[in-house]
């Protein structure tokens, strides 16, 4: 494996200064462009119907959390007092865009860098909780206000990968409020400040160019021979002027002495409920003939949003009512598979600030799938 690694770095290093040059000109191009594109702000009423359906699809993955055991079947009124639980603000606020802006995978055109990156992948994110409890389920009118925050290229030319990140920032609004003064309260220069939003969120797409159909071909080889190839990947940590850094990405091992884990298996059934709770066509999810043939992985993928959904339900589960969850960080790093078993762990970090926890995914083979870091507090 080294050995292949070594081989694998030394064909990198032959990188001109004119792929420099293009990679800097192509990621100044794009993040002028997409970093003063202006989203359109996306309205919902914070009803519990959306929280309620999702809790009901998280149910049997977490049949020993107490939150889920008393869970009633029936709607909650929202006369009585319920706060959004972590990782639900993601079945409000759908994206509102009409057919015509769809784009022939399921997703669509709001933060995509255009033609020829045609191809969304979700990286990971981050999301802060700045409330100790969340947004009153009430009825109450909310919005959610997008800004592309950067974008970065890596890879050589021909192979970019295009990172766009994107903050949301989720807060209560007044009936007929206008449109300025909604910014002006909830968006704010510095990112790390929380203006009056209730929830914060960064997302990392990534776009990329269509597969080739020799890319393809070998993809496929490998799915039908049901074989784990390894493979080396070079991350570009930053690519301008004459200056590449190549890190080498081994192969991650998850973590061991967790503390808390649950055994997942995600079917078609969790993957149409989630694509349908937060408004999303994109076909990874939905087709596998789709996701074979064109995106050239071996079945439907999880998404990564659901991961997050995935992590925080059992961070949450496990401290019940004793902490609140304030931030997570995390990076998809290996796709999950649609009935394939996975695993939700964490655990106490070491070594750090008191409230601090690894939490990860493994895959069905036990590899690390989804890593990041939580920051909890007392309540």
């Amino acid at each position: 494996m080294k050995r292949d690694a070594l081989q694998c770095l030394r064909l990198r290093q032959g990188v001109t200064a004119a792929s420099s040059r293009s990679c800097s000109s192509l990621s100044e191009r794009l993040n002028r462009e997409l970093t003063t594109r202006k989203l359109p702000l996306f309205y919902d009423y914070l009803y519990p119907q959306p929280s309620h359906l999702l809790n009901l699809t998280l149910t049997d993955l977490f049949p020993n959390q107490q939150p889920f055991a008393l869970e009633s079947r029936t709607l909650p009124s929202i006369e009585t007092t319920r706060h959004m639980a972590p990782g639900h603000h993601l079945v409000y606020f759908p994206p509102q865009v009409t057919l015509s802006q769809v784009l022939p995978d399921g997703t669509d055109i709001l933060h995509s860098p255009g033609a020829p990156f045609n191809r969304r992948l979700w990286a990971g994110g981050k999301v802060r909780f700045p409330t100790l409890s969340g947004p009153l389920l009430d009825g109450s009118r909310a919005v959610c206000l997008e800004t592309i925050r950067g974008v970065t290229v890596k890879g050589l030319e021909g192979e970019e990968k295009i990172v766009v990140s994107i903050e949301r920032r989720m807060g209560v609004v007044k009936e007929r409020e206008e449109e300025h003064k909604i910014r002006e309260r909830i968006w704010t220069e510095n990112e790390e400040e929380n203006g009056q939003a209730s929830v914060i969120e960064t997302r990392n797409l990534i776009f990329m160019r269509e597969k080739t159909q020799e890319q393809l071909e070998k993809e496929k080889k490998n799915f039908e021979e049901n074989k784990r190839n390894i493979k080396c990947a070079l991350r570009f940590d930053s690519c301008y002027g004459n200056r590449m850094i190549l890190t080498l990405l081994l192969l991650s091992k998850a973590p061991s002495d967790a503390e808390f884990c649950q055994k997942i298996r995600p079917n078609k059934s969790l993957l149409f409920r989630f694509s349908a709770l937060t408004f999303n066509a994109h076909l990874i999810h939905l087709d596998k003939t789709y996701t074979q043939q064109i995106e050239g992985y071996r079945n439907l993928l999880v998404h990564g949003p659901l991961t997050l959904t995935l992590l925080l339900t059992a961070m949450q589960g496990h401290l019940q009512s004793r902490h609140f969850i304030k931030d997570i960080e995390y990076r998809n790093l290996a796709p999950l598979y649609v009935d394939e078993e996975l695993t939700v762990c964490g655990k106490p970090k070491i070594g750090r600030r008191t409230g601090a926890w690894d939490v990860w995914i493994e895959g069905s083979q036990g590899g690390l799938a989804v890593r990041g870091t939580v920051q909890t507090g007392a309540v």
